[in-house]
């Protein structure tokens, strides 16, 4: 029997791989048997009594991964060597946030000069050879894989374990799970024996400033759209009955950044509460706030403002807002829900903004602040900056307000007619998605036994 090891470190992994046919697909096949990795207990007995520990399915907690010496140098290492628009724009947010000049120029001189191919391949070389670690080991003798799966090669557990089997000579496969970490995040410190990603973009970041060649790379789609792609949905009266909302009334979904990087979220929900009341986007019109799954929300900031329905998902594994949450299936299909029966969304720059595209529902982005006086790094408005962001603006599927004159007017322009703009969400969603057939992961996890078993299809 073939064994696999998937690491489950974050929320967005257990997103991806737990709640698609990812692991279903790779369940399928009864010749497999899949170790799943947690970094605490409380994650491992969540999931463990959801799915059902077995003969072909297993449970491990990984020790704390001590990181230092000559690690702890390459971890830090690692951002020095990424080089792009996004990383730029954060190295100049951390100087007006610091005013640390010699660290600014220090960093900037570091990065002109070791962010390129040659560098990057001295320091993989480096960083396979002398970086020393045993947290894995046990494991590996216990189980004996013959692939490893990492959805996150950005942490440092997974590039541990990464270093792990490209030692032992077990075959790899790497997915970015996320469509902003390839170019704002950091160079991958290793590199598995092929790559999973959404999309054509990401693929070309990848190519680009990772220094990973073409052939090594597979687009798969993105698993956790598939639910948006799966019809048919609750009926109107279900989910109208679940969100406490009046059925006569259209629905705006307002989405807030989160309270870690974000100073202005009530203040903007207070905004649109009151141009609402006051008739500024017309007749019937209900506020259904959608807080984000891995963020943590003061419920007294919520009972202050009982007007808004209120969609507050997920389970959270730490008390800060972070990597350790997961949602559930049901929260899941619920989102798809709450897209397809909304009218349209605002939110700032986020990932849902590309979920309202896959329905076609206008997408309105918020670039002004209502709080005076905000520190650049704390204001919501900034990643807009970002390179994978722009490109997503860019599309003119996302309509980007910078006052409330604006908001009122886009606001109903979209309520009066829907269809304005559709063409170009059909673009936005068509570059991110890549895949609108329900079934990426589906798609990875054929990809996945494929590689295990030596006949792996590349798109």
């Amino acid at each position: 029997m073939k064994t696999i090891f998937i690491t489950i470190f974050e929320g967005v992994e257990s997103k991806n791989i737990l709640r698609t046919d990812i692991i279903k697909t790779i369940m399928k096949e009864e010749d497999v048997r899949v170790v799943l990795f947690f970094k605490n207990e409380s994650r491992r007995d969540y999931h463990r009594a959801e799915f059902e520990e077995g003969e072909r399915m297993f449970f491990e907690v990984v020790p704390a991964l001590p990181v230092r010496g000559l690690d702890a140098i390459f971890m830090h290492l690692k951002f020095t060597l990424l080089r792009t628009g996004t990383t730029k724009f954060l190295r100049e947010l951390a100087l007006d946030d610091r005013r640390n000049y010699p660290m600014y120029y220090i960093g900037l001189v570091a990065n002109r000069i070791l962010a390129r191919p040659f560098f990057i391949k001295i320091f993989r070389f480096l960083d396979l050879n002398f970086i020393g670690g045993v947290t894995f080991c046990p494991f590996f003798e216990k189980y004996k894989p013959d692939l490893v799966f990492m959805a996150n090669l950005f942490d440092e557990h997974e590039c541990t374990m990464l270093r792990e089997s490209l030692r032992r000579g077990i075959k790899t496969v790497g997915f970015i799970n996320s469509w902003d970490r390839a170019s704002a995040r950091c160079v991958l410190r290793l590199v598995p024996d092929t790559l999973i990603v959404f999309n054509d973009a990401i693929k070309k970041t990848i190519i680009a400033h990772h220094d990973i060649p073409d052939e090594k790379i597979f687009i798969g789609g993105i698993p956790q759209c598939d639910y948006h792609f799966q019809a048919p949905y609750i009926s109107r009266e279900e989910f109208y009955k679940k969100a406490h909302i009046d059925l006569t009334k259209k629905i705006i979904v307002y989405s807030p950044l989160g309270n870690q990087y974000s100073d202005d979220d009530w203040n903007m929900l207070d905004c649109i509460g009151r141009l609402n009341d006051e008739g500024k986007f017309g007749k019937n019109i209900a506020i259904l706030v959608r807080i984000p799954p891995n963020d943590y929300v003061d419920e007294r900031e919520i009972a202050k403002r009982p007007q808004f329905a209120y969609d507050y998902p997920g389970k959270r594994f730490s008390l800060k807002k972070g990597t350790d949450w997961d949602m559930t299936f049901e929260e899941l299909r619920y989102l798809s829900d709450t897209l397809y029966y909304m009218s349209l969304i605002i939110c700032y720059a986020s990932s849902i903004s590309v979920d309202a595209a896959v329905f076609d529902k206008p997408v309105i982005n918020i670039n002004f602040l209502i709080r005076k006086n905000v520190k650049l790094s704390r204001s919501p408005t900034l990643y807009y900056g970002k390179e994978h962001y722009k490109e997503a603006l860019s599309t003119g599927g996302i309509r980007l307000v910078q006052n409330v004159e604006e908001l009122i007017t886009s606001v109903n322009e979209y309520l009066n007619d829907p269809s304005v703009d559709s063409a170009a969400r059909a673009r936005l969603a068509k570059g991110q998605c890549f895949f609108q057939d329900g079934k990426s992961g589906e798609r990875i996890g054929k990809y996945v036994v494929g590689f295990l078993l030596g006949n792996a299809q590349r798109a």
